[in-house]
């Protein structure tokens, strides 16, 4: 089946489609669909009941038609209609499509490499982050323990101005208070 040529009826069939839902894709986006032939000598390639079976489940899933069309345009190569259209020259310019994937490929590898190093500088800079974070956790902590050394400094110092007042309180008695108690 898979160098048979399909009417719209079988692809139909095949994607348990209505027919005229298939024609609705296929008018929709006929760029993306290779077909062979025209008028009612059309015939479409297998291909063409993947390309279909996608969009059947893009609108499923809500996308819009914009939305299908480029994602079909970086999935799919286009058909190009010619004048003196035959099987053979159809399929010459769909082979010649396939070179539209590898520039997307290229493309979408140079965008990997891009995202790749975009998430090793992350990386990096997360690292050095964490280390601030570490840096300032431990200057917290010690100056934590400062305050608390601090905090008992002053309760002696207030202890010894506590003691220092008693005595001179003591020592500012009247003389017959001190011999007296």
């Amino acid at each position: 089946m898979a160098s048979k040529l399909l009417t719209i009826a079988e692809i139909a069939k095949q994607l348990e489609i209505p027919e005229s839902t298939v024609r609705f894709y296929r008018d929709r986006f006929e760029p993306f669909i290779p077909f062979v032939g025209e008028g009612r000598k059309k015939r479409y390639l297998p291909d063409a009941a993947e390309v279909l079976r996608f969009i059947a489940e893009s609108f499923k899933r809500n996308d819009t038609a914009t939305e299908i069309e480029d994602a079909l345009s970086r999935a799919f190569p286009r058909t190009i209609e010619f004048q003196d259209e035959t099987a053979v020259t159809t399929a010459a310019a769909q082979q010649q499509q396939l070179s539209i994937p590898s520039e997307q490929i290229h493309m979408l590898f140079t965008q990997f490499t891009a995202a790749m190093q975009t998430m090793a500088d992350q990386k990096q800079e997360i690292g050095e982050l964490r280390k601030q974070i570490a840096d300032l956790q431990d200057e917290r902590t010690h100056q934590l323990e400062r305050s608390k050394r601090l905090d008992e400094a002053m309760s002696s110092i207030l202890e010894v101005r506590k003691e220092i007042a008693a005595i001179r309180e003591q020592e500012n008695r009247p003389w017959w208070k001190k011999i007296f108690r």
